[in-house]
């Protein structure tokens, strides 16, 4: 029976909602979607997945969980027993979202195999999130079974896009834990809080453009993010998963703190349109910064940074 190529229809109208930012999948048709999140531990890479496999199962794929930490079950309801399960369901689409642990390469690899011959088979959307992804696809292992492992990544990452696959998986760094090609195919890439400094030259690329350095990386909080994109990089806060939201712990509220030097300053008026810049005239400014408690020297710092954008924008 010859192979039908897909044309990815249910991508058309689909779409990414994170917070203020849309991501319209259209432009992933010819591609198909690899998404990359890197980024240490506690960054929200793990959330992100969430959200985008909530959204994708919402809109008709099947998503699938790879869970080497234990930690989704309780989530989305019980693992898959065994890789002929997992076959039942991607086979029947009967459940919207699977979890599989898979704690190591020799665990995942039959369920990886099980995924990419279903894909081949049917060719129905299908999402595949692979958390903590330097378990299954290592730049230089001879482990046997990390190799079997690294190799079925690749395939999903490489081939799933003429079987409606799409791909997100997570990584500490951007270099030295995922295997190369998976960066080379990425389309979709979340990049976190950076704390490594010596991991900027390999990001700074991306960046140079949008004029964002590595104090910025450095400044993400949980859950922040850039976001890089077929349209350009936007900095989003993810929101939280559907299914985080009954136990997740209330986060105290934090009073977001104003800019304090030129730079600062600077940067924040770049986010405000010009008509609401020009209505920004010394006595509004006096009333807003008594109302803020904003110290002299601040004020002083905010008004010269309002002016040099001001005339930037003739």
């Amino acid at each position: 029976m010859p192979r039908i190529l897909t044309g990815r229809p249910e991508m058309v109208e689909a779409e990414l909602v994170f917070g203020r930012t849309t991501v319209a999948l259209a432009d992933y048709v010819t591609t198909g979607l690899v998404s990359v999140a890197v980024g240490p531990p506690g960054a929200g890479k793990t959330t992100a997945g969430l959200v985008i496999a909530e959204q994708l199962a919402e809109q008709g794929w099947v998503s699938v969980l790879i869970d080497p930490e234990g930690e989704l079950e309780g989530l989305y309801g019980n693992c898959v027993a065994s890789p002929d399960e997992l076959r039942e369901r991607l086979t029947h689409r009967d459940v919207p979202i699977v979890v599989v642990k898979a704690r190591d390469a020799a665990e995942f690899v039959p369920y990886g195999r099980v995924i990419f011959e279903v894909a081949d088979a049917v060719r129905k959307a299908m999402f595949v999130m692979v958390d903590e992804g330097q378990l299954f696809s290592v730049s230089r292992c001879n482990a046997e079974e990390v190799v079997e492992a690294t190799n079925i990544v690749n395939e999903l990452v490489g081939r799933g896009r003429k079987r409606a696959l799409d791909v997100f998986i997570t990584a500490h760094r951007f270099t030295g834990t995922l295997q190369r090609m998976v960066f080379a195919a990425k389309n979709l890439t979340f990049v976190g809080r950076l704390e490594d400094h010596t991991a900027w030259s390999s990001l700074a690329p991306q960046f140079r453009a949008a004029k964002i350095d590595y104090q910025d990386l450095s400044a993400l909080g949980t859950g922040e993010f850039f976001c890089i994109s077929r349209t350009g990089i936007e900095k989003i806060r993810m929101p939280m998963a559907q299914a985080l939201e009954g136990v997740a712990p209330k986060a105290r509220k934090v009073r977001r703190p104003l800019p304090s030097g030129f730079r600062e300053w600077s940067r924040a008026m770049k986010e405000i349109p010009t008509h609401r810049l020009k209505r920004l005239t010394p006595e509004i400014i006096a009333l807003l910064s008594t109302v803020a408690g904003l110290p002299g020297h601040q004020v002083a710092t905010g008004a010269r940074a309002l002016q040099d954008e001001l005339e930037s924008r003739r």
